[in-house]
């Protein structure tokens, strides 16, 4: 694994005259590039606060085959600090892009100039797959879940859910498997660019595996069908972020140098 190549950053303005990096300016560009996500972030998340009602009554649609299900509210803010938080996770999926574009810029300068050509697969496949991973949490994970904890219920109970506590559960893990469907991207990008040889991926699948399981365990409600369907697509993706690797992998002597 080629990791001091990240950290060979070519010269800026402002920077060393060998061209190098202190650890103190490589802090300084993380710290701009995440004040620029953070702006971003923020702007977008006002501009949705107006679509968080309507955002509030979709994401109710897993609990539609709840029988009798009720939301409360258990404080007068209740529902208006919900409504905030689902415009916040709403405005992280529409700047997704400029987030991963500046992880992007953050990296890239530390790449050869042949290699910087993937920044536009990796902002687009990056945004599509983090989209597509909450979607999955919503329209799959999140009815199936709430059928097998409903089901396993006695009767004498009524489902009655706080917003707070309910809508939690929703952004956690439509957050999660956002995150989770990223995984190949950057295994590929990262051999892609031939920072990262897929033997590397290969030796640490046995690791892999048992932290699929802690990640599923930390991640998701403790029901075992819910942990099962995050483990899943960390295995699965793994083997396709790996598989991908072994396609893209440039190995050092094919990288030119321009």
């Amino acid at each position: 694994m080629n990791l001091r190549r990240l950290f060979s950053i070519k010269k800026r303005q402002g920077q060393s005259k060998d061209g190098s990096m202190s650890f103190i300016e490589h802090l300084e560009e993380f710290r701009r590039r995440l004040i620029i996500c953070v702006i971003a972030l923020f702007v977008s998340m006002f501009g949705c606060l107006a679509l968080a009602p309507r955002l509030f009554d979709i994401l109710q649609m897993p609990l539609a085959k709840v029988p009798d299900h009720q939301l409360i509210v258990l404080s007068p803010l209740e529902f208006y600090i919900t409504c905030i938080k689902l415009a916040l996770v709403a405005g992280l999926f529409v700047v997704s892009p400029v987030v991963l574009f500046q992880i992007w810029r953050f990296v890239s300068p530390g790449l050869k100039s042949n290699e910087k050509h993937f920044m536009l697969p990796f902002v687009i496949l990056g945004t599509l797959f983090f989209i597509g991973g909450g979607v999955f949490a919503f329209l799959v994970v999140l009815p199936m879940c709430f059928d097998f904890l409903v089901s396993a219920m006695p009767k004498t109970i009524s489902a009655q859910y706080s917003v707070a506590i309910y809508f939690s559960l929703v952004i956690r893990m439509v957050l999660a498997f956002g995150c989770v469907f990223e995984l190949p991207i950057f295994m590929w990008i990262l051999s892609a660019a031939g920072i990262v040889n897929p033997k590397t991926y290969s030796k640490l699948r046995r690791y892999w595996i048992v932290l699929a399981f802690i990640i599923g365990a930390i991640l998701t409600p403790p029901d075992a069908l819910t942990q099962i369907m995050m483990t899943v697509p960390l295995l699965v993706f793994f083997e396709v972020g790996a598989l991908g690797a072994r396609i893209l992998y440039k190995r050092p002597a094919q990288r030119v140098s321009l």
